[in-house]
């Protein structure tokens, strides 16, 4: 039997279950695979099929021992400027429209997501033993019921097991339960088999009359009460998980703009015991860091905009030569000359907009979009000759103009290419690099870091260390023994 995992709102740990669930059916001996019909996230990821998913179903596919595939999150929409979104769906983007655009019926992409997610139950259904679904956000709004296509809906058309994820951390839970059972459809509320409470402090027995509560007035179980768990370090699904990172000397600062994404590439730095990642939106905040990252943006020329509103451009500028500065993707971009967007892909209007400035590289959006798994090899001092191993997500392909290539990328999804890439400006001790997860590569973390502690004055360090995948498997191993001590999983999956 099929389960999907649905929850009364954002951030309530839905991802992270889901995770577990199929770490835990995989070893088990099941073939087993996620779904998450609809996913609104900036955070995405190349498919074995050269396709774009969401972030965290490549991250669950990665746990059940899968490659990503476009058939795991069928329908991803990445928010845009001025209420409109990029609308990704089987890993191609098909248009920008606005939220109310995509919900008309009379909407060819709309039409195109649900035959998309039809698509992909079955093909899934076909080919594993079980599918783990996952909801989006609050299982059921009543402004949007009707036009669910992130819910009950795929949950139905999947014929799961619905089980619903109460966020006991941040209170109401039990009321929520409620209010969710009492809002649902009879067609629906049938669908749901139990409950999971999540992120609980404390000693479960003060539980016992509240579960008991919810059990009689809804007639659904509560099958187990997982514990708050602090030092989980997985994939992100959004910028609600942008947090900061260990204790240690060498200070590196994130810069935080709007429309940051894919900023699962701080994640691996959790393995470095020298290190502390500041979350930075202010000049004030920044200071005089050894290390500063330009993260990748959706919309680098609306957070271009926004770092010269609030004083960053001049703050950066100020410490040039000083800290380490980084740019991955979109901050790479960001860091050049000019930006040239002849078709208003990248900023919503055509046109030529100013960087930062910081290297002589100029980029140019063409309609095209790059998605690939990549390998590189390393062109300068330090990395020559290196392989480096990441991911690409970009329109933006840079021009040289006074600046020579950090890399040459060699590979994209197992094709040969040569792709000259990034910068290092060693007198301005400025890096630039299109790939994201390069940090997930030792090669270049070491590269990376190593300069940074010069820069502070701290010892290097040469350690071949864990890749983010590796460490994402150890995370979730650690998670998945709590949660197997928890869950009914033979109740979950059974026809019950």
């Amino acid at each position: 039997m099929n389960v999907f995992i649905t929850s009364t709102m954002s951030d309530s740990g839905k991802t992270v279950i889901v995770g577990a669930l199929l770490r835990i059916l995989s070893t088990k001996g099941f073939h087993a695979s996620p779904f998450k019909a609809q996913n609104m996230s900036l955070n995405s990821y190349p498919s074995i099929e050269g396709g774009e998913i969401a972030l965290a179903q490549a991250m669950q596919a990665y746990v059940a021992g899968l490659m990503p595939s476009i058939y795991h999150n069928p329908v991803l929409i990445k928010p845009m400027l001025n209420d409109k979104a990029e609308y990704i769906i089987l890993g191609k983007p098909r248009a920008q429209l606005s939220f109310n655009e995509y919900l008309s019926d009379n909407n060819a992409i709309r039409r195109l997501a649900i035959n998309a997610i039809k698509t992909s139950i079955h093909k899934l259904t076909e080919e594993y033993d079980v599918i783990i679904g996952e909801g989006a956000g609050s299982a059921y709004e009543p402004n949007l019921a009707s036009k669910d296509l992130a819910n009950f809906r795929p949950a139905e058309w999947l014929g799961a097991n619905v089980f619903v994820v109460l966020d006991i951390d941040r209170g109401g839970s039990f009321i929520q339960g409620l209010g969710l059972m009492k809002a649902l459809p009879p067609r629906w509320r049938r669908l749901v088999k139990g409950f999971i409470i999540n992120k609980f402090r404390g000693n479960e027995k003060l539980l016992s009359t509240a579960i008991k509560w919810l059990e009689r007035k809804t007639g659904k179980p509560v099958l187990g009460v997982i514990p708050y768990v602090d030092d989980l370090w997985l994939w992100p699904e959004d910028s609600m998980d942008l947090r900061p990172i260990g204790n240690g000397p060498l200070d590196i600062a994130l810069i935080a703009y709007p429309y940051v994404s894919n900023f699962n590439d701080i994640y691996p730095l959790i393995l470095e015991d020298d290190i502390t990642v500041r979350i930075v939106r202010s000049p004030r905040e920044l200071g005089e860091p050894h290390l500063v990252i330009l993260p990748g943006s959706k919309n680098v020329v609306a957070s271009l905009e926004w770092m010269r509103r609030v004083g960053l451009d001049r703050a950066l500028m100020r410490i040039k030569g000083s800290s380490v500065i980084l740019g991955i993707c979109g901050g790479f971009q960001a860091m050049g000359r000019v930006l040239s967007d002849p078709y208003g892909l990248e900023a919503g209007v055509p046109g030529n907009y100013d960087g930062l400035g910081l290297i002589n590289v100029n980029t140019v959006y063409g309609v095209d979009k790059v998605v690939s798994l990549s390998r590189a090899i390393g062109l300068r001092d330090g990395i020559e000759g290196v392989e480096i191993r990441g991911y690409e997500i970009h329109r933006g392909v840079p021009q040289y103009v006074d600046e020579k290539p950090l890399i040459m990328i060699k590979e994209r999804n197992g094709k040969p290419t040569e792709q000259a890439d990034g910068v290092f400006r060693e007198r301005d001790l400025v890096i630039g690099i299109t790939l994201h997860d390069s940090l997930g590569d030792p090669n270049f973390r070491n590269f990376v870091l190593n300069m940074a502690r010069e820069v502070a004055g701290l010892p290097r360090r040469d350690l071949r260390g864990l890749s983010s995948i590796e460490l994402l498997l150890r995370q979730i191993d650690n998670f998945s023994s709590i949660i197997k001590n928890v869950l009914d999983i033979d109740f979950m999956i059974s026809n019950g």
